[in-house]
């Protein structure tokens, strides 16, 4: 009965601290509290393994062994403790740690040196082990009291601090460590033999929650992962690493391969996760640099730019946005399109008939010259085409997203401003009537046509939010359940009731709307191209009026009607960001 529970806890307890270590990795690298966490569960999965063998395979030297990997894990411990208080306080605490460190490895050193350190260690596979009297006892001994006592210091300063509410998961997930020290101090005091078994359930209890507490602290303090996935991710290893087991033991009925196969199965698995947490930070880490580089733009943008030099600019952050290998702005000058600015594309000042250019919506062309183009977005002011956007296949996917395919033609509708003094209006010369490229009110159009532009590409918002604002848009005249919804948690909204958080969202969500309002009187119908985002999001959710009868008013077609709405949902995404970021 008694090898039973100990080999069940032993194997648990291998398990479950092998994907703790792994698991805390991934979410929490580089916290220097998650790496100290993961050294702990590491040094005590690797004790549990030898100690599940022994029961089975006795190894000379294996006990040694885990009495090296007790101390590597709660050095550690100490050292993490100390981690969890203010700078200041670490600073001062620093030279114990430092000398129980020290410490420490004496006594690594001493184990690995000297043979016969534990008495009977043959035969004794269900006691705790006693050691013989002498300096690696007494160093030994020496150790664990001032470890103990050095984290429980730890912890008074915390509470003396006012911070020990938030680390009282830590604080008993210590005391079960501190627990199994004292246990194994009594063992080897006591002359009856104590059960090994209560001191490795007590040390499984701290490894459990020493868990929790960091998978707590990765959620609470440093915004890393969320508890909802601890529980899945443990379910969804476990539970594969359990039918690896079951196979295991079926085919060879050996406990030791069975310990073996689970630990390689949750390894497997582990390395996966964390691959796929590193190349995930790797493009998050990307992202930021982008979008780095978008806010430099954007301040730059402003100023006296040349016109060919933004274009280009603007054009490349949008082919990486979109992750195009490559495209090109052409220009509409009278009856040709000339290419003004590429980016791995169509080579400069290369002209195209107007017609064969000319289109109302995105399209993919089909012609010869541009054989190497996938998608042309056309750019409009004031009703007249002005210039395209072309972009050619995609780097890493087999196709655009309809998210990019989104931005490509919100972009488009911004550059109108940017390219129109540049020109020819069709049958014209180039350049309204009267208009001087040297004028004051010109270059204020241009600035700010090109921060419209920049904060396009700078403000994308993520696909999720935006279908949040839809969602909470389709819900606009519900109150009760606007103020549940999920955005209302995103936007930060912490009235007390439902209620109010409710009318304080649908008052954001109507104030954005207004936005997308042109300050010119609506106009008779069929409305302009700039009236479009305000007129689906308005009549569809304010009005209520069906998508065909706006879709007449505006004498546009399906595809068009879609895409405008796309464009007007990401424009009350943008808008309620930018706003909850003021606040």
């Amino acid at each position: 009965m008694l090898f039973s529970i100990t080999s069940i806890v032993d194997y648990l307890g291998l398990c479950i601290a092998l994907w703790l270590a792994f698991y805390l990795l991934a979410r929490g690298f580089p916290s220097s509290i998650t790496l100290r966490t993961v050294v702990v569960l590491l040094a005590i999965s690797t004790f549990f393994f030898s100690a599940f063998v022994n029961l089975r395979m006795q190894v000379p030297g294996a006990t040694n062994m885990r009495a090296v990997l007790l101390v590597v894990a709660l050095s550690t411990l100490h050292d993490l403790t100390n981690k969890l208080l203010p700078e200041s306080i670490q600073k001062k605490n620093a030279v114990f740690v430092y000398a129980l460190y020290i410490l420490g490895w004496v006594t690594i050193g001493l184990l690995f040196a000297t043979r016969g350190v534990f008495a009977n260690e043959t035969g004794n596979i269900l006691f705790v082990g006693r050691m013989n009297r002498g300096l690696i006892y007494v160093l030994y001994a020496v150790f664990q009291v001032l470890v103990d006592l050095g984290i429980l210091n730890n912890f008074r300063l915390g509470a003396k601090l006012g911070i020990g509410t938030q680390n009282r998961y830590f604080l008993i997930a210590a005391l079960l460590a501190i627990g199994t020290t004292v246990y194994g101090v009594l063992a080897l005091a006591l002359s009856p033999p104590m059960p090994r078994v209560i001191q490795d359930a007590l040390m499984l209890g701290s490894i459990v929650l020493l868990g929790l507490s960091v998978a707590r602290h990765q959620t609470l303090i440093e915004r890393r992962t969320t508890l909802q996935d601890f529980p899945v991710s443990f379910l969804a290893t476990l539970g594969l690493s359990a039918v690896f087991a079951i196979l295991a033991w079926i085919w060879s009925g050996s406990a030791v391969i069975v310990a073996l196969i689970t630990a390689l199965a949750i390894l497997t698995h582990a390395v996966y996760d964390l691959s796929r947490e590193f190349l995930d930070r790797l493009q998050r880490h990307e992202d930021s640099q982008f979008r780095r580089q978008l806010r430099t733009l954007e301040h730059r943008a402003p100023q006296d730019q040349p016109l060919q030099d933004l274009l280009h600019e603007g054009l490349v952050l949008l082919c990486q946005l979109i992750g195009a290998s490559g495209g090109f702005i052409a220009v509409r000058e009278s009856e040709t399109f000339t290419v003004a600015a590429t980016h791995h594309s169509l080579d400069i000042s290369r002209e195209f008939p107007s017609a064969e250019l000319t289109c109302d919506e995105l399209y993919q062309p089909h012609t010869d010259t541009l054989k190497d183009i996938t998608w042309i977005a056309p750019v409009f002011e004031e009703n007249d085409q002005v210039a395209v956007i072309g972009v050619q296949v995609p780097r890493a996917k087999n196709k655009y997203s309809t998210d990019d395919l989104d931005l490509l033609g919100e972009v488009a509708d911004h550059l109108g401003g940017l390219v129109h003094p540049q020109a020819a209006r069709p049958g014209g010369t180039g350049r309204r009537k009267g208009e001087d490229p040297g004028d004051l009110s010109q270059a204020a159009d241009l600035r700010a046509s090109s921060e419209e532009l920049i904060t396009t590409l700078v403000t994308n918002p993520d696909p999720e939010f935006v279908k949040l604002v839809e969602d909470g848009l389709r819900n606009l005249s519900d109150i009760v359940t606007l103020g549940g919804s999920p955005l209302a948690k995103v936007l930060e909204i912490r009235d007390e009731t439902e209620i109010e958080r409710g009318k304080v969202l649908q008052k954001r969500l109507k104030q954005a709307i207004e936005v997308l309002k042109p300050e010119k009187p609506r106009p008779p119908e069929p409305l302009p191209r700039e009236w479009y985002s305000y007129a689906v999001l308005h009549d569809a959710y304010i009005e209520d009026v069906p998508n065909r009868e706006i879709m007449a008013r505006l004498y546009i077609s399906e595809g068009t009607f879609n895409r405008s709405r796309r464009h007007a949902l990401r424009g009350v995404a943008r808008y309620l960001l930018e706003e909850n970021r003021k606040t």
